[in-house]
């Protein structure tokens, strides 16, 4: 007789399938909003009209500000679908713990990040369509790397400590030992700091962020509240795994190989389709959604390929946090906990767990650390 799932256990594979029927219908509404903003013609009234405002000379402008009122319009045409799954689901499921106030202050401070960032990338790409048309896809994968690097170092300084509170981890036992683990792994960083997620979220968490220089460690208050110094410390183990494994390194060859394959497929659509719906040469930003489709469905056909390498990487960065630690106990038990408070469905359908899981089951990597020390 297979045991019965817990209260806990049917509420997140409720919370799972609620989540994974709202994945499809925002993909579809997606795909949706972009074929009516491209073949309504908006989009070319949108580039003509900012085109006779700021002139010719100005065709950066024009771009940057193309990008900025495009982002924000389909921003608001999905809000209803972050509202219902940002802030109504884990409202109801008892994972938030903030205000309507405070998650609509939260959204519109990512809005304004994505914005910047939007006014970045776009003009850029479509600086290198017009100045390289046959090779731009790829001179704007190497600046997406290049960026998302940047980003990725910037991010623990001036974009998280928007929407958290950090500070230094008291001194103690438990810093002690993280320092030892850092300093036996080799890896150098900046600190090790207390993450503020309670007065938002009732889920836990930890992680390492930052890049080079600004590389830190992060446990959230409501992991340090809840667990044993030894699950904490399983938890970072699997982390340094990623690091002595050389995952991120592999990880920015993987993006970076799809990057360029993505950006080729956007210039096939492009220079098969801007002849056909009369919109001169491809570096015309009116073409943005096709560029963005393109994008968008090469995302979505690669994705189980990218998240079957990511899980792959998942194991073998707990069976380094299992050597590390002399048991499978620590971990295990850190992922079960961790399962329960977030509310994580242990035991996704596999063909889910294909298509969108880019970790493996909690189920099975339990099962998996577990048979590592038997």
């Amino acid at each position: 007789m297979t045991d019965q799932p817990t209260e806990r256990e049917a509420m997140a594979k409720e919370y799972d399938s609620i989540h994974n029927r709202l994945f499809l219908i925002q993909t579809l509404a997606l795909v949706l909003l972009l074929a009516l903003f491209q073949f309504s013609g908006f989009s070319a009234m949108l580039a003509d009209g900012l085109a006779v405002r700021f002139g010719p000379k100005l065709w950066y402008l024009t771009n940057v500000v193309y990008a900025l009122v495009a982002m924000f319009g389909f921003s608001a045409c999905m809000f209803p679908f972050s509202y219902y799954g940002g802030y109504v689901l884990d409202q109801h499921y008892g994972l938030s713990n903030e205000t309507m106030g405070e998650w609509m202050g939260d959204f519109f401070k990512a809005l304004l990040i994505d914005m910047f960032m939007a006014a970045i990338l776009f003009p850029v790409i479509y600086a290198l369509l017009r100045w390289l048309p046959e090779w731009w896809w790829a001179a704007a994968a190497v600046f997406y790397i290049v960026f998302v690097v940047i980003v990725s170092a910037l991010a623990p300084v001036f974009i998280m400590p928007l929407f958290h509170k950090f500070e230094p981890l008291e001194e103690g036992e438990l810093t002690e030992a993280v320092r030892k683990m850092m300093s036996d792994a080799g890896i150098q960083v900046v600190g090790v700091f207390k993450w503020g997620l309670e007065e938002k979220t009732t889920t836990a968490n930890a992680a390492f962020a930052g890049f080079g220089r600004t590389r830190r460690i992060i446990l959230g208050d409501t992991l340090l509240s809840g667990y044993s110094q030894e699950e904490i410390l399983a938890i970072l183990a699997h982390e340094v795994g990623h690091y002595k494994n050389r995952d991120i390194p592999r990880l920015m060859f993987t993006s970076s190989a799809l990057a360029l394959l993505g950006l080729y497929v956007a210039h096939f659509c492009l220079t098969s389709l801007v002849g056909l719906l009369d919109l001169g040469s491809i570096d015309n930003i009116a073409a943005a959604p096709i560029f963005l489709f393109s994008i968008f469905i090469f995302s979505l056909i690669a994705m189980p390929f990218a998240n079957a390498h990511s899980r792959r990487r998942e194991y073998a960065a707990d069976a380094y946090a299992v050597k590390t630690m002399g048991s499978a106990d620590a971990l295990a038990s850190a992922l079960e906990k961790l399962a329960d408070q977030n509310l994580s469905n242990k035991e996704p359908a596999p063909w889910i767990e294909f298509l969108l899981h880019s970790h493996p089951s909690i189920a099975r990597r339990v099962a998996r650390v577990r048979c590592l020390t038997e």
